[in-house]
């Protein structure tokens, strides 16, 4: 089980969001005090489905200034819930300041809370340069790199309208020290139910590889709705062990 939690607020949301592409067209834009929440939720043959957390993605209703630049602030909390607490418990915060103009983040930082273990983290990024700044190390970085948050909202950016089923482009993301290139697969729309909803999505796989964790190379799959507010509606990856599934319950 702790396994199971490390993987969903560190694996998936940080793999399941694409970045740089070819159809960067700007069709969405971020909407200063949005609010999403969503459950999360494990199921496998042993246990059946237990809820396991709530999670909240948020934008601050103002503007934020970093370095004299307007920016979004953008916020993701993640936390178990329930009986999973009792073996294992998650207080998750991370921040990103998406710069107004190119979308891209200007800084990124975290702090974790997971059991006995804490940390916390800053990133600076100077996208113009093509640097980022980590606990005092410059690293090189490519052309629009993100933060997994960020990631989140430059992906419901995209101009899907020239994207065919079978597509694919790949994903600059900053962790750690370094930066991981995956590729993400666009899956074409489908029709999914949320929250007891019928909602026409677009769906994206990342490509995550296999593993102790996974035994196939796209495991994840995230839904985007397909009208104007393009919200994450849900976002389910399976494991060798089960599934966890992270669902959309209110949009504000």
């Amino acid at each position: 089980m702790k396994k199971t939690f490390k993987i969903l607020f560190i694996c998936i949301l940080a793999l399941i969001f694409g970045s740089h592409t070819a159809t960067n067209a700007q069709t969405w834009d971020i909407k200063r005090g949005e609010k999403l929440t969503y459950k999360i939720a494990f199921s496998s043959a042993l246990t059946g489905s237990v809820k396991g957390g709530e999670a909240t993605l948020s934008v601050h209703p103002s503007f934020v200034k970093i370095d004299n630049r307007n920016s979004y602030l953008a916020t993701l909390n993640g936390a178990t819930t329930g009986i999973i607490e009792w073996f294992y418990r998650v207080e998750n915060k991370y921040e990103t300041f998406i710069d107004v103009n190119s979308k891209a983040p200007l800084m990124y930082r975290q702090s974790v809370r997971e059991n006995k273990y804490r940390s916390s983290d800053t990133v600076y990024f100077d996208q113009q340069n093509k640097l980022a700044t980590y606990q005092n190390k410059k690293i090189r970085i490519p052309e629009n790199t993100h933060d997994f948050v960020s990631m989140i909202y430059y992906v419901r950016s995209l101009d899907v309208s020239k994207l065919q089923k079978g597509d694919n482009f790949t994903i600059p993301f900053f962790t750690s020290d370094k930066v991981i290139m995956s590729k993400v697969v666009y899956d074409g729309v489908e029709q999914i139910k949320v929250n007891g909803k019928l909602a026409n999505c677009h769906a994206f796989k990342p490509q995550v590889g296999k593993g102790k964790v996974f035994n196939q190379d796209y495991p994840a799959t995230i839904w985007i709705s397909t009208d104007n507010q393009r919200l994450p509606m849900l976002i389910e990856a399976r494991m060798k062990v089960g599934r966890i599934k992270m669902e959309l319950l209110t949009a504000q």
